[in-house]
């Protein structure tokens, strides 16, 4: 073997010896990045600034008005108007995640109060959250019923749909007091039609 030959064989060796030692570690798993998640709003300002905007925007979209030059439908007209009530629909659907993220306060501890009244029908804060602590997977099955709803409005927005976002809209007003009935006012007495 010649000197230039192993020269060049030397060299390589080397090359491959360093190149080896600079390899780029091995990833790491994607478990050692994933951080909990911790709720940032309570369920009152998720309602108050979430949900309740985004169901109006879909309960307003289709119906009927009497104007003085009579009944007037109304539903979304064009391809951006029903993108925009698609877009509401989705919202609703992904706050239903957060409503279960666990430790997600009710309210803001400056307003969780008691009941104003020893006989109001209303759960306060501390109450909700009590019952939800006690079975989670209920809590969770009314946010998915909720999310359901949501995802047909979706389907029914992409469809330009209007009697389907009709009825869809019952359906999450329906979801919604479900849950109230539950966690909000399970004390609220229904007066009979004898009563009336």
């Amino acid at each position: 073997m010649s000197l230039r030959s192993f020269t060049s064989a030397s060299f390589i060796a080397i090359s491959l010896a360093v190149a080896g030692c600079h390899t780029a570690p091995a990833a790491a798993p994607a478990t050692e990045h994933v951080t909990a998640k911790v709720p940032i709003g309570t369920v009152k300002e998720l309602m108050k600034g979430i949900v309740d905007p985004n169901s109006a925007a879909l309960w307003d979209a289709v119906g009927s008005e009497e104007t003085p030059k009579g009944t007037v439908e109304k539903a979304p007209k064009t391809d951006e108007d029903w993108a925009k009530l698609e877009y509401n629909a989705l919202v609703l659907a992904e706050v239903a995640d957060l409503l279960k993220t666990p430790g997600r306060r009710m309210s803001r501890p400056d307003e969780a109060q008691s009941k104003s009244q020893p006989d109001a029908p209303e759960l306060t804060p501390t109450q909700i959250e009590e019952k939800v602590a006690k079975d989670p997977a209920a809590w969770a099955s009314k946010a998915d019923a909720f999310q359901a709803t949501a995802v047909k409005a979706i389907a029914a927005a992409r469809a330009h749909n209007k009697d389907a976002i009709l009825e869809v809209g019952s359906e999450i007003d329906s979801a919604c007091e479900s849950c109230h009935k539950v966690y909000w006012y399970p004390d609220e007495k229904i007066p009979s039609v004898a009563s009336k």
